[in-house]
């Protein structure tokens, strides 16, 4: 009789509980997303309604924040799936990597929808999209990044659907997609550094260098997200063998971030050494111009000093790596913007007199993100952060602790 008296008790404690609203993680995670939209929105509908008058770009500055983040979120995105395909398929790394697929697959997905979403955006006519699809002219590297941009999302959501719906046969599908993923990634990346590389009117654009150093920052940003996901994110049991793949995600990010540093830096002497003007003038702006703390602060204090110091640790825990790797992400932001902006700063040095010779309401000689620039990039990280969670709370697109290549 006691029994059943408190087993009804509970049942009752139990329905109570469940007809309540409680603020879960999860809930607030929602609840942060939707209200960051909302905010977002506001730049959206100043963009739809003005057209970019509202930004600072002109016809000195046609590129600003929404480019830099564009190429940022296509290095991520493209970058970790290379990086994960490489590694689990190509070279059959001996890790807990597979079990990632799922999620990464869905970080992909949310992460394109971000870079589409802002480089539509920055188009003058984002509506007149179609008639690349429709006419497309292949004699211009802007038909094939859109086209190759339809091509990898149709690829991620072909592996993204075999995850969702197993099906016999399906694992060997995911695995060929995978491989077809590679030179699709390669291909996007490369042209969308060849499609700065062809800007005549910027001078340290030029060159074949560009479009391997986008590849190699792809790499390099694409690990970090990868070891930052897997170290934060992964359900198993995190003994020995979650240790041995966090760590050796960690050695790889260390030689690549050096490796990338290095590039970087002797592709800066090469242009600083002879001097000629027009290119040395954007490097200066860079280094020593009106925000150069993007690049000494922000780049090179917190998103290269400080993750070598964490990954050259004597102590390597996983918490100790993921931190590095969270950082470095997160900052590596700054890459781009140092290539996009400061190179159509150097307006005089390029065209002496021109800022003088003419004026008008396009034609600003400096540029920093106005709060119409600032909201739409909040409208956008929204919707990926929605997605992501859309995906990983309801479709439960989560890591598998007992996933096998």
């Amino acid at each position: 009789m006691a029994r059943e008296i408190i087993t009804e008790k509970t049942e009752k404690a139990q329905r109570e509980a469940g007809g309540r609203f409680s603020w879960t993680p999860d809930r607030w995670l929602w609840l942060v997303g939707i209200v960051a939209l909302l905010i977002g929105s506001i730049g959206l509908f100043d963009r739809l309604l003005h057209g970019l008058r509202p930004t600072d770009l002109g016809s000195f500055v046609p590129w600003g924040l929404w480019v830099a983040a564009y190429e940022y979120f296509v290095w991520l995105e493209v970058g970790s799936l290379f990086m994960f395909t490489l590694l689990v398929y190509v070279f059959k790394w001996e890790s807990l990597l597979p079990g990632m697929a799922r999620m990464l697959y869905l970080t992909a997905i949310a992460i394109l929808g971000m870079a589409l979403i802002l480089i539509g955006l920055d188009l003058g006519h984002p509506f007149r999209v179609w008639h690349v699809v429709v006419y497309p002219q292949w004699g211009s590297l802007m038909t094939w990044m859109i086209w190759l941009h339809m091509v990898y999302m149709a690829v991620l959501v072909g592996k993204l659907y075999i995850e969702l719906r197993p099906f016999p046969g399906g694992e060997r599908i995911s695995r060929w997609l995978s491989y077809a993923s590679l030179p699709l990634g390669i291909g996007l990346v490369v042209i969308a550094g060849s499609v700065f590389g062809v800007i005549i009117a910027r001078p340290t654009w030029q060159g074949s260098a560009l479009p391997l150093y986008f590849f190699l920052s792809a790499l390099v940003a694409g690990t970090g997200l990868l070891t930052a996901q897997f170290i934060w994110f992964w359900p198993g049991r995190r003994g020995e063998a979650y240790l041995a793949t966090a760590r050796g995600l960690g050695r790889m990010l260390l030689w690549l971030l050096i490796v990338g540093f290095v590039a970087s830096a002797l592709g800066g002497l090469v242009i600083l050494y002879p001097g000629v003007p027009a290119q040395a003038e954007a490097l200066r702006l860079t280094l020593f111009g009106p925000f150069w703390w993007v690049y000494w602060l922000f780049h090179i204090g917190l998103g290269i000093i400080v993750p070598i110091v964490l990954l050259l640790g004597r102590t390597q825990t996983a918490r100790r790596i993921g931190i590095a790797a969270t950082l470095f992400t997160v900052t590596f932001i700054a890459v781009p913007l140092n290539i996009v902006i400061p190179a159509q700063l150097a307006i005089e040095t390029v065209e002496p007199g021109l800022i003088a010779a003419y004026r008008g309401p396009g034609l600003i000689p400096y540029y920093f993100p106005t709060l119409s620039e600032w909201l739409l990039m909040l409208y956008a990280l929204a919707f990926g952060f929605l997605v992501f969670l859309y995906g990983y709370n309801v479709l439960w697109l989560r890591p598998k602790a007992d996933e096998h290549p």
